[in-house]
């Protein structure tokens, strides 16, 4: 009864009605549909049949929701046949329906194409059966409705805009699932995309940009989407951008002798549309902290000036040297019009030279690159920019803005400024800081200058002014708050590094100044992670060191021994004590084991909070690294050991009551104690490893099954044959250790990371498969996943009364498949024995990335993924150990490792290697064939 009526509700005369009913129909159609209600979708398409605007409305509703989310892959050759055509004359009846149902009908033929395409699998034929037909009239229609504009109604004009995006982002998708279908038309469409950009740049100025513009309104429609100029201009970009890279408007970009007029002329409107706006202006000049983080390079907030600097970006990494020589001659031209705006009297002659700096500033690094690459030929002519442009826009004193954007632009080329350039501009940046009559965006631009200037340029120029940075930047901290707060510690984050010599001199000034901002923000986790930045930098410095710890440890202890004290901010204490040990000399000065550690544990033991519980375990591995003897040694009033008090802090921790958030860090804590207290642990280390399997089989969640797995993998590496009778011998809930071990091991084994934790899960997996018992011959573990090819669309509640069903296998042959897909990883890209074509590309290529052609196409970096790893071992932290880079795991070199594996495994069949081979996909195959066959 209750569908029945609500149904009627679709075609009501008054739209809230409507809007309501279509939502309650969904919502029951979720769960009805089709078994309980068969003939919904007859009278839907009979509402859209009706002629009636209202019952379209009202029809178009329900089905948009429906095909997103009930309507089945097998159903769709079934309704789409009624239902296309149906939107089709819809979209066309510009004359009976609104813009907004139109668009949703445009929606509604999106999914049914996404969804289609899931068929093609199955049935490559199907799909196209049905799309083929019906793309040419769609993109027809669709260019038609991208050439109207309406004329002389502000309203009307915006919601014509949304039907646009709706077009737009369905071509995206057609292009992205049928993009033979797109090939012809797609220069056609291209064309009043364009022409959109390019003629709206003047309404876009006079509404937003001018100080005298009216700013033209946008609106929200009745499904929560904001509709409006801006939002047109995302959609347009976005789609230029992603049409860019395909052969049939390459042509419009780039030519065997260089770029386009065409590609001047879009990097010159897009850099219109970078213009700051007036709205911003003044919210910037009322609100710091909003020009702080809206100027960043990672900003969360998106207007068209983001939206146009990312669309430069991608066209850089798509065209990189067309790029840099088209934008060269348009940063010209928009500068000599800036200075013949300014001859003219515009008072906002400066925003566009403002915007100009800040499309090259924003690529200046690689700007830098292709100068510097003799066969790229990029012809950009900086110095002259410099001279002519940059020194003078950094004197312009009433333009705070652009101003600004000088200083910042100078220091983002500060690897590759001339000697005598160099220290002018930091003079300058500096001065504008002391100048009592800069503005508050030329100070902020300053610090921003500052901060690249300490971090690249040679520390010649920036020394004779690190005491003035340094002493500038402290009087303001105590000023400022959120993002300005977080430049400037960056900013002296990157100060103190310039010479340590004179960092040590201001101890007093910065470490108090550094720990006052730390006791203003204490539980907002984003300044105190800038704080414990800036504090590492201190604790780096060994000049540095001593008063440091006299200054801090005192402040540090005071907030352990506070009563009702926020975890939050304990946990950050914690943190700030972890980068002392961490940074500190080995052994460690008396006070930290004789007074902090026994006040850390106090904690650990009175704080059963999350935060507080994982610092404190990576502070005790810092502890143990650093000062395993003393921790040994060190006795309580009761005689218990400081050992003792990390056996029993582990041992609660591996309680089966605990979270596994809570003991996240167990394992590394556990490894470390292991590595580092030796003999010291023997007795205790059964009963250790025991909790931690039971702690293994009770948990499925990855990162901790990670983190106690890894202890194991370090045991058999180096204690293979005690920790496999141990784990043969034990049993957990009628199950041996061996075997909960491997089973969660490489049931998560792919899903591990950590540049040092793969190497000794691998080799450590490498070893097991050494051994010769036929406990590990005789296991099975899960295989390959059973796929149920008449599943259809798996909804949360299928997947849960069916969960996925993977077949049996071996361990010894899931081990061998794990390193084989390893050692696939580590292998340069190329292509497989039978790789599917859709992988490499659509038949005709269209859609295809732009291959290399002249220095004017895509940067196509291709990395090893143990060239990677390299790269990233450099700077990983993951191991705050300095033992670590002396660890023959850590440098181990994993391609070379696994290939040694596999031959010497081949050599000797060990375990039936050859057998197992057998038995691997042609994938699989391939990889050991083409890499462990001498060539």
């Amino acid at each position: 009864m209750v569908r029945e009526v609500i149904v009627n509700g679709l075609a009501d005369s008054e739209s809230k009605i409507r809007v309501v009913s279509a939502y309650v129909v969904s919502k029951i159609a979720h769960d009805d549909f089709p078994e309980d209600w068969p003939n919904l979708l007859d009278i839907l398409i009979a509402y859209l049949k009706s002629n009636s605007a209202d019952s379209v409305h009202g029809a178009m509703r329900v089905l948009l929701e429906m095909v997103k989310q009930d309507i089945s892959v097998q159903q769709l050759p079934q309704v789409g046949p009624v239902l296309l055509p149906e939107l089709y004359r819809i979209l066309t009846s510009d004359n009976i329906y609104s813009f907004r149902t139109r668009g949703r009908a445009v929606n509604i033929f999106s999914s049914c194409v996404e969804m289609l395409s899931t068929l093609r699998e199955e049935n490559p034929t199907l799909a196209e059966q049905y799309v083929g037909p019906l793309i040419p009239q769609w993109l027809e229609a669709f260019n038609s409705i991208l050439s109207h504009h309406v004329q002389d109604n502000a309203e009307k004009a915006t919601e014509e805009y949304g039907l646009k995006m709706d077009v737009v982002k369905c071509i995206r998708a057609l292009s992205d699932e049928y993009p033979k279908f797109i090939i012809e038309a797609l220069p056609k469409l291209f064309e009043p995309i364009w022409n959109d950009i390019y003629n709206l740049r003047d309404r876009y100025v006079q509404e937003f940009v001018s100080d005298s513009g009216d700013v033209a309104e946008s609106f929200q429609d009745s499904d929560g989407n904001e509709i409006g100029f801006q939002s047109l201009l995302y959609t347009l970009f976005d789609f230029v951008v992603a049409s860019s890279n395909k052969k049939s408007v390459r042509h419009l970009f780039v030519t065997p002798d260089g770029h386009t007029d065409f590609f001047e002329q879009l990097l010159y409107v897009l850099i219109i549309y970078m213009q700051i706006t007036q709205e911003q202006a003044e919210n910037w000049l009322a609100d710091i902290n909003q020009y702080v983080a809206d100027e960043e390079e990672h900003t969360f907030s998106f207007n068209a000036r983001v939206a146009a600097i990312d669309a430069l970006s991608s066209l850089e990494e798509t065209y990189p040297t067309a790029f840099f020589n088209a934008l060269s001659k348009t940063a010209q031209r928009h500068i000599t019009e800036s200075n013949e705006s300014r001859a003219a009297g515009n008072s906002d002659w400066w925003k566009i030279q403002e915007a100009s700096l800040l499309a090259i500033g924003r690529v200046a690094e690689e700007l830098v690159e292709a100068q510097n690459d003799e066969y790229r030929h990029v012809l950009f002519d900086l110095k002259g920019l410099f001279d002519n442009v940059v020194l003078e826009d950094m004197k312009a004193t009433d333009f705070p803005f652009l101003q600004g954007r000088a200083f910042t632009f100078a220091s983002e080329f500060a690897k590759v400024l001339p000697a005598e350039m160099a220290s002018q501009y930091v003079a300058v940046a500096v001065n504008a800081l002391q100048d009592p009559t800069s503005g508050v965006p030329v100070k902020i631009s300053a610090f921003r200058a500052l901060n690249n200037y300490s971090k690249y340029l040679d520390a010649q120029y920036v020394t004779p002014y690190q005491a003035t940075i340094m002493e500038l930047t402290c009087q303001l901290l105590p000023l400022t708050t959120e993002e300005s707060l977080m430049l400037l510690l960056d900013t002296l984050g990157s100060s103190v590094k310039i010479n340590k010599e004179v960092t040590a001199q201001y101890e007093q000034t910065l470490t108090s100044a550094v720990l006052d901002v730390w006791r203003r923000f204490p539980s907002d986790t984003i300044i105190t992670s800038y704080v414990l930045d800036v504090f590492e930098e201190f604790a780096k410095n060994s000049l540095y060191y001593p008063a440091l710890c006299t200054r801090s440890l005192p402040f540090i202890g005071e907030v352990f021994t506070t009563a009702n004290t926020d975890p939050v901010i304990l946990a950050s204490a914690i943190d700030l004590l972890t980068a002392l040990i961490h940074f500190g000399p080995s052994p460690l000065p008396n006070e930290f084991t004789e007074q902090m550690y026994p006040a850390l544990m106090q904690l650990a033991w009175q704080i059963p909070d999350n935060e507080v519980l994982q610092s404190t375990q990576e502070c005790l591995k810092q502890f143990l690294i650093k000062d395993s003897d003393h921790i040994i040694r060190w006795r309580d009033q009761s005689g218990k050991s400081g050992l003792d008090y990390v056996i029993h802090f582990v041992a609660k921790l591996l309680e089966p009551t605990g979270t596994e958030s809570e003991a996240l860090f167990v394992g590394d804590l556990i490894v470390t104690m292991i590595q580092k207290t030796g003999s010291s642990i023997a007795p205790v280390l059964p009963d250790l490893l025991n909790a931690v399997l039971v702690r293994l089989e009770s948990t499925s969640y990855q990162p901790f099954i990670q983190s106690l797995v890894l202890i194991f993998a370090q045991l058999i590496n180096s204690q293979q044959d005690s920790v496999f009778e141990f784990l043969s011998t034990t049993t957990i809930n009628g199950k041996s250790g061996l075997d909960i071990l491997m089973t969660h091991w490489v049931d998560n084994y792919e899903s591990f990371s950590g540049y040092y934790t793969l190497k000794v899960s691998a080799i450590a997996l490498s070893k097991v498969f050494l051994i010769n018992d036929p406990r590990l011959q005789n296991m099975k573990v899960k295989g390959e996943i059973v796929v149920n090819p008449n599943a259809g669309i798996v909804t949360r509640s299928k997947s849960k009364k069916n969960p996925d069903q993977y077949t049996l296998i071996p361990l010894p042959m899931k081990i061998i498949k794990l390193l084989v897909a390893d050692l696939g990883n580590s292998l340069p890209t190329a292509q497989g024995p039978q790789e599917d074509a859709e992988s490499i590309g659509d038949e005709d290529g269209d859609w295809e990335d732009v291959g290399d052609d002249n220095g004017y196409s895509s940067r196509l970096d291709y990395n090893l993924l143990s060239d990677m790893l390299d790269n990233l071992g450099d700077d990983d932290d993951e191991e705050n150990n300095p033992d670590l880079k002396n660890d023959p795991i850590y440098q181990a070199d994993m391609k070379t490792y696994l290939i040694d594996f596999f031959r010497n495994c081949s050599a000797h069949n060990t375990n039936h290697f050859l057998e197992i081979c057998q038995q691997l996909n042609e994938d699989e195959r391939y990889i050991l064939q083409t890499s462990v066959t001498p060539a």
